[in-house]
């Protein structure tokens, strides 16, 4: 496998400049989640990695060849890529050793070869002669996988691939295509507009808006430690609330929080897993639940502070407020903070 750098790569469709001057740097053998809302150039960047589109300036590099430069191009078949499109697109007229084998020298087509890539992608050997309509869509996912992983490619691109599977399958199905990244060295550059996926499949996640990189960084910095607060939001539920910092301590109507900024007027980026709820009586901090959504083993509540700020926080389902209850609220840990708005 081989290193991806990209290196202020443009592209503009008439008057509209879909990539900016992109930079972006994928390490040997790791994987890369570019996270993005729709429209934002995320797949007309991967599309120019692959070759299906040329850029008007910059260069992608494969390794230590100049595959991209502005000027000249190498030709998608001759750049070592394996793609994954949306939903797989196998070929429904073969079977999955059909599809799986596509992309290899007749010569090299030995059932042992497909075993290995069967074994690689955690399909059962028995699925080898089964059409596409007869597998599951996370299934379908790996076989698609594999047929990329086939010709031993230097990069292997995946352009949300999760999309069309239902929320569950979409958690084990990104699990397995890990795991198969991971088992075979691969070098991944993953294109999705979900969150979740984006932080738990990756070694590293690149955050774009309007055709640039807002942050690149592992899937904690991403979280924690986040560009601005758009992407802060973007990335994960946040209640950005006003506060007044003074010796380290951002104090707000949510209480008195743990920063690292400089004195003065600020806002504090609370995450819902650090809001912790508590009975009322005697708490500094009382919130009234406005709102209450129910997930299974967690709930999402949201609540009013004492100057009716909003906060949301996540609890556990056994212990559900009610619309109307008045909880204690205290904030665990330190926070971020933003530029005041005011």
């Amino acid at each position: 496998m081989s290193s991806v750098t990209i290196a202020g790569v443009v592209k503009a469709y008439g008057d509209r400049r879909v990539l900016d001057a992109v930079d972006l740097h994928v390490a040997d053998g790791s994987i890369t989640s570019v996270l993005g809302a729709s429209g934002c150039g995320k797949t007309t960047l991967l599309r120019i990695v692959a070759g299906f589109v040329r850029a008007d300036a910059g260069s992608v590099t494969l390794g230590e060849r100049v595959v991209e430069d502005g000027r000249t191009a190498v030709a998608p078949d001759r750049r070592g890529v394996g793609y994954v499109p949306q939903e797989g697109a196998l070929f429904p007229h073969l079977d999955v050793a059909g599809n799986i084998m596509f992309g290899i020298p007749r010569g090299e087509r030995t059932t042992s070869r497909l075993g290995e890539l069967l074994e690689l992608a955690e399909l059962p050997a028995d699925l080898a002669h089964r059409q596409p309509h007869q597998l599951s869509g996370g299934q379908q996912q790996r076989v698609a996988i594999a047929r990329a992983l086939a010709p031993a490619p230097r990069v292997i691109l995946l352009d949300e691939p999760f999309s069309s599977l239902d929320a569950a399958l979409r958690i084990s199905a990104g699990k397995a295509v890990t795991r198969v990244l991971r088992h075979a060295g691969a070098t991944a550059l993953i294109v999705t507009h979900d969150q979740g996926e984006a932080l738990s499949l990756a070694d590293q996640v690149a955050v774009m808006r309007a055709g640039r990189f807002v942050q690149v960084d592992s899937p904690a910095g991403i979280y924690e430690r986040p560009a601005d607060a758009e992407t802060a939001e973007f990335v994960g539920g946040a209640s950005m609330i006003a506060a007044e910092v003074s010796g380290g301590i951002a104090r707000c109507v949510a209480g008195a929080i743990p920063v690292a900024a400089a004195d003065g007027r600020v806002r504090v980026l609370i995450r819902p897993e650090q809001v912790l709820l508590g009975p009322a009586a005697g708490a500094a901090v009382v919130g009234q639940v406005t709102e209450v959504g129910f997930y299974g083993a967690q709930v999402v509540v949201t609540l009013a502070l004492a100057d009716g700020t909003p906060l949301t926080a996540r609890a556990p389902s056994a212990r559900t407020p009610r619309p109307g209850d008045e909880v204690g609220v205290v904030i665990e840990g330190s926070a971020v903070t933003f530029g005041d708005e005011s």
